[in-house]
């Protein structure tokens, strides 16, 4: 069995953040890993899905690759069968959708995903197959986190309501030995090239403040057919890198902006190309719509992300976001960023674009998932030094430490912020749960030489206010 559906499967469960052992069981019990048409073409792709049942699962699909969906059943089994990237985030979109509304309980998700009416026979086959994905019943999985029962041991949710890191949440399972990546390149279509094969190097920039996240990619001694096609065509950047094991993802999705050929030496030819997070929609993002008296801001949002000409996603919205509703009709026109960073701003929130994604979030606002435990046995770099906001750090390149995510590290180990002489600057304490919050990160790589880290800034913070703060309003970033 070819395993270049795998690798998508995967690379798409840790993009959409679902559980990679269901979905690579559920597809492989479906199709055996084969694009393909069911249920007299009514079932589609890998994952077998019905559009009648699902079509948001496909708009989904059809929105994050930037593709143009079809309106007709044979347009989409086309589109489905034409795509694999396509096919498989329809498949994840479902498989994920369920098994969470289910508990993660397979019988039920197993009830749900076929039908009520599945065999015996058909559910202890897929119950078998999921079992080997697990790493159990002695079975193997090449995906399997370490944990003797196949469950990971440090993708660990931690509550909301208590932001300690609890024991056996640091990366112990897993070595931080043999580097994966995967760099991608497509044009408007949604046609891509894989580069991974040559040698790359990135330096990826990502803040939540006001500048766009931006990337510089440099791909050496591409044929002259595919150097001429990314300058003509290729409209989109895809970077995904980490480790093998869990930590591997997705670091950059963005838009293409320029391309510079060059060369590094008499015999190496380079191509850089220069992207731009969201960049299309930041910059080519029109809306033109009115709203009535009565919506609210959140309905501003959704309108402004789903009307703009150049349609994105949302991401995460601060939950403490106002629901106050509009006294009269207001007319909109203009760029949707101007409006999204105005609204942002009257909340003491920001605003900003990751994976093309919009978020509009505030600093007291608590991150969903795990805090990522940073110590020398889990990657850290060098000496952590405190600044005026929080502390910057070093580490080896790690996909799960994305901006506005929390971060522990051990106090005992950061360097404290000298006071020069002569100024009136405020020596601050750190944070005394060693909570810290991700506002910057910049992640440097070359597939062929030794740069493979992130350089991070964080604020303090431990599901309380960031000490530089004066008011319950203030907004720092």
């Amino acid at each position: 069995m070819s395993a270049n559906w795998k690798n998508i499967a995967i690379a798409e469960a840790q993009s959409q953040g679902a559980d990679v052992n269901i979905v690579l069981a559920t597809v492989d019990a479906e199709t055996g890993g084969v694009n393909q048409l069911g249920d007299h073409g009514n079932a589609l792709g890998y994952g077998q899905v019905w559009p009648k049942w699902h079509m948001d699962a496909f708009r989904f699909a059809a929105n994050k690759y930037r593709l143009n969906l079809p309106t007709t059943l044979e347009g989409q089994q086309q589109l489905t069968l034409g795509n694999d990237q396509f096919s498989m985030c329809v498949a994840v979109y479902v498989i994920k959708k369920i098994w969470n509304e289910q508990g993660k309980n397979f019988r039920q998700f197993s009830l749900s995903y076929v039908g009520p009416a599945i065999p015996d026979g058909d559910y202890n086959r897929r119950y078998n197959i999921w079992l080997v994905y697990q790493g159990v019943s002695g079975g193997s999985s090449n995906y399997n986190t370490g944990s003797e029962t196949g469950t990971s041991q440090y993708n660990v949710n931690i509550p909301t309501s208590s932001y300690g890191v609890d024991e056996g949440t640091q990366k112990l399972g897993n070595v931080l030995y043999g580097r994966k990546y995967r760099v991608l390149v497509s044009d408007s279509n949604g046609t891509a090239l894989d580069v991974s094969k040559l040698r790359c190097t990135f330096k990826i920039k990502k803040t939540i403040l006001q500048p766009p996240n931006f990337s510089e990619v440099t791909i050496y001694n591409l044929s002259a057919n595919s150097e001429n096609s990314i300058i003509n065509e290729g409209s989109r950047i895809i970077v995904e890198a980490g480790y093998e094991g869990d930590q591997y993802g997705l670091i950059f999705d963005g838009d293409i902006i320029q391309t510079i050929r060059d060369k590094e030496d008499g015999v190496t030819f380079k191509l850089t190309i220069l992207a731009m997070d969201g960049e299309r929609f930041l910059n080519q993002g029109f809306v033109n719509f009115s709203m009535i008296k009565g919506q609210t801001s959140r309905a501003l949002i959704d309108n402004m992300v789903s009307k703009a000409t150049v349609a994105t996603e949302l991401g995460g919205i601060s939950d403490s976001f106002s629901s106050s509703e509009l006294t009269r009709g207001k007319a909109v026109f203009g760029l949707a960023k101007d409006y999204l960073r105005q609204l942002a701003q009257t909340q003491s929130a920001s605003f900003y674009v990751e994976n093309g994604k919009v978020n509009i979030i505030r600093a007291t606002d608590l991150p969903e998932g795990e805090i990522t435990e940073l110590a020398p046995s889990s990657g850290l770099i060098g000496i952590p030094a405190q600044n005026d906001q929080g502390v910057t750090f070093k580490c080896l390149l790690n996909p799960r430490i994305l901006i506005n995510s929390l971060v522990h590290i051990d106090n005992s180990s950061i360097r404290a912020q000298a006071l020069q002489a002569g100024s009136t600057q405020i020596l601050r304490s750190l944070d005394h749960d060693g909570i810290y919050r991700v506002v910057s990160t910049t992640y440097i790589g070359d597939t062929r030489g030794d740069d493979w880290y992130s350089e991070c800034e964080t604020v303090s913070q431990a599901g309380l206010m960031p000490g530089m703060m004066n008011t319950v309003t203030a907004n720092p970033w």
